[in-house]
């Protein structure tokens, strides 16, 4: 599939363009930038997907405003130094990439500032721009001007906010992006994944595809958003929850995401067409329907009365339908029929 055309083609099938979100799993490491990719291709992910930034253009360096939360104290004293931790070092995109490209995978990043997509859209045809900055209009502005694909996720934003960016796409007649659900909460509890909002955003960007990007520690979640509508689908996986990333608590690990690809891959088969079909298979078992079957030997000109006939399996070509029950009362038989004979259209005026 190429990229270029991702949210054209989606339009045309059940088809989910599935993100295996490496993140910051990386941990700074291309030898383990290389096992999260074969980790994505085994499981059967259309695309991976890194985070792109660099701590100068992600978080301010004053301190006084700087606060982290005490759980990733560990990965620095303050935001800057946090994000510094996991830049992923530019050296590593053309490597990424090429290997991405062996293995037939798309390669994505979130990126988080001017800086970082520049180095990043010499790379990859398909965009991402996270929760937090989904009102981040300059930077979405600088993408618009690559003519690149874009997927915004909706995490944090307020349904104002999201037609806010609606708005904003309309009037730079912008259609080459796509809209994600999410719920920006690490991990997010099943009470706040509110999937009905998929509908809600189907309605608000007509004829666009909308998906959805999860942040539980579930399959269940994905699988229900593609069962409602969501066309792509981004969920976090790592090599091992132990491998010291701050993203890793959540993610799932190389067979969940086998299993929740997989698990997707079957649901795509299974949400067939908008119209009621009869396949080879389930026509095959229409004959475990009904017919009636005489109950006595009954002569030429009787009028079947309710106890002559019976409705048994298997059902027989020919055959009086069942549901024609009280229209075939009181009609009289053109020929005899024997006892336990199907009775059939032919058989009566």
């Amino acid at each position: 599939m190429s990229e270029i055309n991702l949210f054209k083609n989606l339009q045309k099938t059940n088809k989910v363009f599935f993100i295996a979100e490496a993140g910051s799993n990386h941990t700074k490491s291309l030898k383990k930038c290389f096992k999260l990719i074969d980790i994505a291709k085994n499981a059967g992910a259309d695309a991976i997907k890194f985070q792109s930034f660099f701590s100068d253009e992600i978080a301010s360096k004053n301190i006084k405003y700087n606060n982290i939360h005490p759980k990733f104290k560990k990965y620095g004293k303050n935001l800057y130094e946090f994000y510094k931790n996991f830049e992923m070092p530019e050296k590593f995109y053309p490597k990424i990439h090429s290997y991405c490209k062996k293995k037939k995978i798309n390669f994505m990043t979130s990126v988080f500032g001017i800086k970082s997509l520049k180095i990043s859209s010499k790379f990859s045809d398909i965009i991402k721009v996270a929760s937090f900055e989904s009102d981040y209009y300059e930077l979405i502005n600088e993408i618009i001007k690559l003519n690149k694909a874009i997927i915004i996720s909706t995490g944090c934003s307020t349904n104002q906010e999201i037609l806010n960016l609606r708005d904003f796409l309309k009037k730079k007649k912008y259609n080459n992006f796509s809209i994600l659900h999410c719920g920006s909460s690490y991990p997010l509890k099943f009470e706040d994944v509110n999937l009905k909002y998929i509908s809600n955003l189907k309605k608000i960007f007509k004829k666009k595809i909308i998906g959805y990007s999860d942040h539980t520690t579930s399959a269940s979640t994905c699988i229900g958003a593609v069962a409602i509508g969501a066309k792509i689908i981004e969920k976090h996986f790592t090599i091992s929850r132990s491998d010291g990333s701050p993203d890793s608590f959540f993610s799932c690990n190389g067979n969940e995401l086998k299993f929740l690809i997989n698990s997707i891959r079957e649901l795509e088969t299974s949400l067939g067409i908008n119209k009621k079909i009869i396949t080879k298979s389930i026509n095959a078992m229409r004959k475990a329907k009904r017919s009636y079957y005489a109950t006595k030997n009954l002569k030429k000109g009787n009028l079947l009365k309710h106890d002559d006939i019976i409705a048994l399996r298997p059902s027989v070509e020919g055959s009086v339908k069942v549901e024609n029950y009280f229209k075939v009362l009181n009609k009289r038989l053109k020929s005899d029929l024997k006892i336990s004979e199907p009775l059939l259209n032919k058989h009566i005026y």
